[in-house]
């Protein structure tokens, strides 16, 4: 949607960025080795201009070049074991893990759950593929993702993914105006 705004007779046009997505996953996900692993959504929520599809579900795809802010929360918990287990979550981009990008939470018996936020805000061009990966301390605990399914209240998702686009890829930057009170963006 282009919404015109009005400086002192110039009509600036702003293309405002639809890209986004909200993708869960339905599924307990348990890692048997402490090899890293890729999570796999199921549940496109709602999505436009990102691709993600049941064939590939470990696979978010850019179709527009852009800064875009990712959010994943993924559900964890644990079936058996006693003593501290760590259980890492990072991001991935075509292949190579994403600088920076790794949190950590430690559960330390099965009855604990958490909800654990890794976010970022980066640049990807369009054909990059994003992977949501974990790993365990220990494998053979049953540590991992997992939906909660209860009576009468919405899923619990075992993780929740969003990620919506901020700027295009427009070289420029923003000048002030009307002492500072406005902001135009001037291209170079």
């Amino acid at each position: 949607m282009n919404t015109p705004m009005f400086y002192d007779s110039i009509i600036i046009i702003y293309n405002m960025p639809v890209e986004f997505a909200q993708i869960i996953s339905t599924l307990d996900q348990r890692p048997n080795t402490t090899d890293p692993v890729p999570v796999f959504m199921d549940q496109n929520d709602a999505i436009a201009g990102i691709e993600h599809t049941n064939t590939h579900p470990a696979d978010i795809r850019i179709t527009e070049s852009g800064t875009y802010v990712l959010i994943a929360a993924p559900q964890i918990g644990r079936k058996s074991g006693n003593g501290a287990n760590s259980i890492d979550f990072w991001l991935r981009k075509n292949n190579k893990d994403i600088p920076n990008s790794n949190v950590r939470a430690v559960l330390r018996d099965d009855e604990e759950k958490d909800v654990i936020v890794n976010q970022s805000m980066m640049p990807f061009s369009a054909g990059d593929v994003i992977n949501v990966m974990m790993a365990v301390e220990r494998a053979g605990e049953g540590l991992g993702i997992e939906a909660i399914k209860t009576e009468g209240r919405p899923l619990i998702p075992s993780i929740i993914f969003s990620m919506h686009k901020i700027k295009d890829t427009v070289e420029g930057h923003w000048i002030s105006t009307q002492k500072g009170t406005n902001k135009i963006w001037v291209e170079k």
